[in-house]
């Protein structure tokens, strides 16, 4: 086998390898908690609805004012709950083993998004392959990128927006490079029609354009339908949707042989592909939320009333400036100068470094040196800058809203990190004295920007996939087991401060909101377990807040007969823990830490590390034995966790303890 084959099989193995790793990422699981959205957005609401435990959906699901839709969220993460419902019935019967978890409930959501997102793979092979474009390295790229390993299985809305968008892309640039050769075949047929000096040859040429295929309806319906879908997915998909379906539309105009009536058709045709979309969800929503019953429908008592158009809704609730600032306001340029680079690093600099130099030769006039606007880069070009242009005016801007960028990023510029090998790539001029030790530092500085990538995204999956806020499912599982083994006359107050929502959920605690039925007898159960956030307060309203739930709980415990035990728990940063004990010595209040769970950073909370690492210097640099290198990096680990603690009200000073 030659170096050039040897190559390629290499590439194929690391590609395979990467797929793999990304699967089992999945199941391994990625304890990091991007952020609260990732659960409240779909799992907390659908787990709430399917396995009927208590939940605590966010305030974008109140039916007065819904603003998210839920055919998506229902088709992904509600499938997937439906099937571990119905396993589950099944394992207790044979098995006698329950596998409605917390495992389960993180994972199998994860896990079809996942096997989706290959959906992203498949569209950048087949757009590379029908433009006769180098793929392999280019999905390496894709593979190795953090938004896709960590991102592209998570539960995020935004997360199912890279799908629709790759597939939006996908269709447009099959229908765009259809088009090109339509109208190359139309061109290269009316050349030799107008050349022809015989009849004949003119009949012949005459009828051979006929049977060409019309190209003015290609893909319209799937583009109409997967730009519903991803709207009602999240609305803001607009943004990334109208340069591919503009571009869908365009396409041929402005040649002779297409007219601007075929132009205007185009537009009407896909307005009408919209309708059995957008006719759907709605539908789906309107049940979803109450505003349609089947009673109502049965007794024809349906007008305008009684359908909710979500995404409607959304534009609505963020056009108000008042809105969107109690969610935090960040300064327009955000996207484009900070989260471009955070998120896609070398990737996105290449790429704001490329479109300045379009901009200057924009403005030098040298427009034969650009993309011709018939061309997929230039498709490509348009569907990365305008959705982060467009997403710019909002003054709220998180990393994650343009995360379904990274498809058009890796098609232009995958090939600056890792080219793919050819004779082109590593040829040595002929002037050359010295041939083989250039051809040596090609090979070597070819890999150097692909190294600093990986290294890169592999950095950031370790922060975001399992340090960033990690602690939290852990501590969920801890708390899942040690209600469940506990008798049903305890209940749990469980506060937490500096991380993020607990997703109640997955304490998998019946409803106690809803009414149950056994031997025509109907029923409720008692609400066991209390959720108390108390966010980045100050420690000392933490501790004031705390002491007062534990003395009431000690109140009610004394004073009324056969009430329920209970236990009160604090779930805190450990970067905390130093401040949150010095005030707790000076509170009537018993208390221990129950455990630890690592790795886990919050940044709301984030560990000082400066002195832990002035000392280690010192170690070499001053010989200080004080303690070892390796207690140094333990404190250090130390303050990346998050702590459990328990507490009883006292009655006195002098029974405040703190049990190591």
């Amino acid at each position: 086998m030659g170096k050039m084959g040897f190559y390629r099989n290499s590439h194929d193995i690391f590609l395979y390898g990467l797929r793999a790793f990304r699967i089992l990422l999945i199941f391994a699981p990625q304890i990091g908690y991007i952020h609260p959205d990732e659960y409240f957005q779909s799992v907390e609401v659908l787990a709430g609805k399917i396995f009927d435990v208590e939940n605590s959906p966010p305030w974008e699901f109140n039916t007065t004012f819904p603003i998210r839709g839920m055919t998506i969220p229902y088709f992904t993460t509600g499938m997937s709950y439906i099937f571990l419902r119905d396993i589950n019935k099944w394992s207790l019967e044979y098995l006698s083993l329950n596998v409605v978890t917390p495992y389960f409930l993180l994972m199998l959501p994860r896990f079809l998004v996942g096997l989706l997102s290959f959906l992203v793979d498949y569209c950048l092979y087949q757009i590379c392959l029908n433009n006769n474009e180098k793929f392999k390295t280019r999905l390496i790229v894709l593979n190795t990128s953090f938004v896709i390993l960590v991102f592209g299985s998570r539960t995020f809305s935004n997360s199912l927006e890279i799908i629709f968008f790759a597939l939006l892309l996908y269709f447009v640039c099959e229908s765009q490079t259809f088009s090109n050769e339509l109208l190359r075949k139309k061109e290269y047929l009316k050349y030799r029609y107008d050349k022809s000096t015989t009849c004949i040859e003119k009949a012949k040429f005459h009828k051979l354009k006929l049977y060409l295929v019309s190209d003015t309806y290609t893909n319209g319906l799937l583009i109409a339908t997967i730009t519903i879908f991803g709207i009602f997915n999240r609305p803001t998909f607009i943004g990334f949707a109208v340069v591919p379906v503009f571009f869908w539309i365009y396409r041929g105009t402005g040649i002779n042989r297409v007219s601007v009536l075929q132009f205007h058709s185009r537009i009407i045709f896909f307005a009408l592909c919209c309708i059995p979309a957008l006719i759907f969800n709605i539908i789906i929503d309107s049940f979803y939320y109450g505003y349609i019953t089947w009673g109502e429908i049965g007794m024809l008592d349906v007008s305008i009333n009684n359908f909710v158009v979500t995404p409607l809704n959304f534009i609505r609730y963020n056009a108000q400036s008042k809105n969107l600032a109690k969610h935090g306001l960040h300064p327009q340029y955000l996207h484009l100068l900070i989260n471009i680079p955070l998120l896609f690093n070398i990737l996105g600099i290449s790429a704001l470094h490329a479109l300045g130099q379009y901009i200057y030769l924009f403005f030098r006039k040298q427009f034969h040196l650009l993309p011709s606007i018939r061309s997929i880069k230039m498709v490509m070009i348009m569907s990365f800058i305008t959705p982060v242009l467009l997403l710019s005016v909002f003054p709220h801007q998180e990393a994650r809203f343009i995360i379904p960028i990274v498809l058009p990023l890796v098609y232009l510029h995958g090939l600056n990190i890792l080219p793919e090998m050819d004779k082109a790539v590593v040829r040595v001029p002929e002037y050359s004295l010295n041939e083989k030790s250039q051809t040596t530092t090609v090979k070597r500085t070819r890999y150097i920007y692909f190294k600093v990538w990986f290294a890169l995204n592999l950095l950031l999956v370790v922060f975001f996939g399992f340090v960033h806020q990690g602690g939290i499912y852990s501590a969920i599982n801890y708390l899942y087991k040690d209600i469940k083994y506990t008798s049903l006359d305890t209940e749990y107050h469980i506060i937490t401060s500096h991380i993020y929502s607990l997703p109640e959920s997955f304490l998998l605690q019946r409803n106690s909101n809803k009414l149950y039925y056994k031997d025509n007898v109907k029923y409720s159960v008692k609400k066991r377990v209390y959720l108390y956030e108390e966010g980045s307060k100050d420690l000392l309203l933490v501790v004031n807040n705390l002491e007062k739930l534990a003395q009431a709980r000690d109140f009610l415990a004394i004073n009324i007969k056969h009430s329920k035990k209970y236990k009160l728990y604090l779930l805190i940063s450990s970067s905390r823990n130093i401040d949150l004990e010095r005030i707790l010595e000076r509170k009537y209040i018993k208390f221990k830490k129950v455990d630890n769970f690592w790795p886990h950073i919050s940044t709301e909370a984030f560990p000082d590390y400066t002195h832990y690492c002035f000392d280690i210097i010192s170690i070499f640099f001053d010989n200080c034995e004080s303690l070892s290198f390796l207690d140094y990096i333990r404190k250090i680990l130390d303050l990346s966790q998050l702590t459990l603690y328990e507490f009883e009200y006292t009655k006195s000073t002098n029974e405040t303890t703190l049990i190591r």
